[in-house]
């Protein structure tokens, strides 16, 4: 299981914002990341160090960049067949 970075708390990097969701995400077998987006299903998931946010076939959900598991949980059941 890939070891979590440091937890984000307020402005974090991109890049360990990114890690960590990678991180995250490879714990439940999706490992297809990359630096600046994840794409997952017509997914994109970005960050900018203050906030993370998916979109998906036009909307957009935003978390703290602190909520990295919670972004992680939703990108996990976009993955599910079916999830609306």
């Amino acid at each position: 299981m890939p070891a979590l970075p440091p937890p984000v708390t307020g402005h974090g990097s991109p890049a360990r914002i990114t890690a960590t969701l990678a991180a995250l995400l490879a714990r439940h077998g999706i490992t297809r990341t990359y630096t600046a987006a994840c794409h997952l299903v017509g997914v994109t998931a970005c960050t900018n160090g203050r906030q993370l946010w998916i979109t998906r076939n036009g909307q957009r959900e935003t978390w703290p960049a602190t909520g990295t598991q919670a972004a992680a949980d939703r990108l996990v059941a976009l993955a599910r067949p079916g999830t609306p």
